[in-house]
């Protein structure tokens, strides 16, 4: 049969020799419906094998009604059921998630002082080793990742002994001699306080009590800025870098929208995401606490400079569901691992492995605590790197 004869009897209907007839079709079926029994598979393996049966069908109609393009996508779409071609685009859009811990994660806590005026900081580092989860370390600071790197958080004293705190930065790596020392005006009383560490930025709480020339004053603003801004170097260079490098909520986003053009506005959690709160009119001091009754702003920042991740994937129900003392929950951009924080803990838990297999690790959450950065690794070598530089940060004891 030449080209010309096949493309009228094409034209003209089905091919007369078997092809994907109808005992082949229930057959398929068959094997659908009722599956061989066999070595129990991960659910993530189990929904493939139905995707793969499905697009195998779908391959076997491809493979005898295409021609040339037109004819085959209207001969596929006579003779494909609706419903299959339902199913087997679901299950091919369906992305495969491997349960198995791969992915790592570092937590950013603020403890406050019974006051909320003098705060410390720590960073508590899990990731998998051996496919098991494993605590690999913890240590004063907030260590977090930018770019290719990670950047050391301090709050450092005033070199004058007046009690107040001022935050700087440094690149891993980097050392301190030769630095230079932070200088401010004697009469300067004025303390920071780092609400959030994100992907690109931090949010800080700046309180004055006492201004340049000695006068009280007792104000509070909330200022943004991209991490360098806060560099030692940086600081040391400029008193009021952190003042001079704020950023408005639009400029973060990059956007020109002018509904969004806050200059002050903080990041906080709320229903288990990040979200925005800007504070209007509020003039005068205030603590972290009092942001949270802000106004949230009516953004999303998942897969921004500001929060590269997305909301958990949990319910509200499966995350009570799982850990009934949960407060807040993160989850890994692979769904491979999640965190679960109670009042009293950090629960990270190999949640979607079946309940007698999974694992955890559980760190204490000391009263005054707050969590104020989650940052997620889910590339193997990006993993390998938090393990190890973590090691170098951390004391072997520091557990």
């Amino acid at each position: 049969m030449d080209e010309k004869e096949l493309f009228e009897q094409l034209r003209s209907g089905p091919l007369s020799r078997n092809g994907f007839d109808d005992a082949l079709r229930r057959k398929i079926n068959e094997n659908l419906d009722h599956p061989r029994r066999g070595l129990r598979r991960p659910p993530f393996l189990r929904f493939g094998m139905i995707g793969a049966s499905f697009v195998l069908a779908v391959a076997v109609v491809a493979g005898v009604w295409s021609w040339r393009g037109t004819v085959g996508e209207e001969a596929d779409k006579s003779t494909l059921p609706t419903e299959q071609a339902s199913a087997t685009a679901s299950a091919t859009n369906e992305r495969e998630i491997n349960p198995i811990p791969h992915s790592a994660v570092v937590i950013g806590l603020r403890k406050d002082d019974a006051q909320g005026t003098r705060s410390t900081y720590r960073t508590v580092v899990v990731a998998p080793e051996n496919n098991q989860l494993q605590l690999i370390g913890t240590g004063p600071g907030i260590w977090m990742p930018y770019k290719q790197n990670f950047w050391h958080i301090e709050a450092t004293e005033d070199p004058m002994g007046k009690g107040d705190q001022r935050l700087v930065a440094r690149k891993s790596g980097k050392k301190k001699e030769n630095e230079g020392e932070l200088t401010e005006p004697a009469m300067l009383r004025k303390t920071e306080k780092l609400l959030y560490a994100g992907d690109h930025y931090v949010t800080i709480l700046q309180t004055t009590n006492v201004n340049d020339n000695g006068k009280p004053v007792e104000a509070s603003r909330v200022l943004t800025n991209l991490l360098p801004t806060i560099s030692f170097e940086n600081r040391v260079r400029n008193a009021n870098a952190v003042e001079e490098g704020n950023v408005t909520l639009a400029e973060a986003l990059k956007t020109g929208d002018s509904g969004l053009a806050y200059d002050q506005w903080a990041v906080v959690r709320e229903n288990n995401e990040w979200v925005a709160k800007e504070n209007g009119p509020i003039k005068g001091k205030f603590d972290a606490r009092d942001i949270y009754d802000w106004p949230t702003v009516n953004v999303r920042f998942a897969n921004t400079d500001i929060v590269k991740d997305n909301p958990p994937v949990l319910s509200e129900a499966d995350i009570k569901r799982i850990e009934p003392d949960a407060i807040d929950a993160f989850t890994s951009q692979d769904e491979d691992i999640a965190l679960f924080v109670t009042r009293s803990s950090l629960k990270v838990l190999s949640y979607q492995l079946p309940e007698n297999e999974r694992q955890s690790v559980v760190v204490g959450i000391e009263p005054g605590e707050s969590v104020v950065m989650v940052q997620w690794a889910i590339q193997e070598n990006y993993v390998k790197n938090w393990i190890n530089w973590s090691r170098g940060w951390f004391a072997p004891s520091a557990k």
